[in-house]
């Protein structure tokens, strides 16, 4: 179960990267793509603790979900096209994936 916790948190988290990065290089303007790069970073070293079976690697898997759901949603907002479904699709993701890092 760890593995699979493991990869699905990478998966995520390099989404996210790719996603911020994406939308920096168009030149788009605005912390909230740092911030959601900053949060995919966080569930990247979370992976890393877990791997390592540290125990705080839950703490940044929470810090990192709520760093990318937050800039989600704004840019969502910000953007004019919020898809409900989406992001709470999102947050139940990373709901899962932090009681995954707690459990396992």
């Amino acid at each position: 179960m760890r593995i699979a916790l493991n990869l699905v948190s990478v998966l995520f988290g390099a989404l996210s990267l790719v996603a911020a990065a994406a939308a920096l290089k168009q030149s788009r303007k605005g912390l909230s793509h740092v911030v959601m790069a900053a949060g995919s970073l966080l569930i990247l070293a979370a992976v890393v603790l877990n791997i390592l079976r540290l125990s705080a690697d839950w703490t940044l898997a929470l810090a990192g979900c709520a760093l990318i759901c937050f800039a989600a949603i704004y840019n969502g907002i910000k953007s004019g096209s919020f898809h409900l479904l989406h992001h709470c699709i999102r947050i139940a993701l990373s709901a899962a994936l932090v009681a995954g890092f707690i459990l396992y």
